[in-house]
């Protein structure tokens, strides 16, 4: 009889231990590689002024500002990157950016580029606005 028992507390032990080892590569599987993009608005440009680009080199440049919301509703959060005067792209207030973030840490983040057709800004709601 004891031994049914401890066999059977034993089989339930590995049960739950599988079940915790399923539900972490579950979520390794679901983060991927941990960045999430999300989109973001410009809130302020600054420049030109003389400044150090992302590269290390010192140059005349634009500071841009983003204001972002994660995914998850997490936010307002800024982020800045200085770009060359020299760009082709050029940023002004209210341009919708795309900003890729660190999912574990959000306000680690990077402004990815912009866009116009990115249809909204901040966390996707549950509800749809009339």
């Amino acid at each position: 009889m004891l031994t049914i028992v401890v066999i059977g507390g034993f089989g339930l032990v590995l049960l739950v231990t599988a079940c915790i080892v399923a539900d972490v590569v579950a979520g390794v599987k679901r983060s991927g590689d941990g960045v999430e993009k999300t989109a973001g608005r410009v809130t302020r440009v600054r420049g030109p002024v003389r400044g150090q680009l992302d590269s290390g080199t010192t140059a005349e440049c634009l500071e841009i500002t983003v204001e972002y919301y994660t995914r998850h509703g997490e936010g307002p959060f800024e982020v800045q990157r200085m770009i060359p005067l020299a760009s082709a792209s050029s940023y002004v207030k209210d341009d919708r950016v795309i900003v890729s973030y660190d999912i574990r840490a959000p306000r680690r983040a990077r402004i990815a580029g912009k866009v116009s057709h990115w249809p909204q800004f901040g966390p996707r709601s549950p509800v749809p606005l009339p």
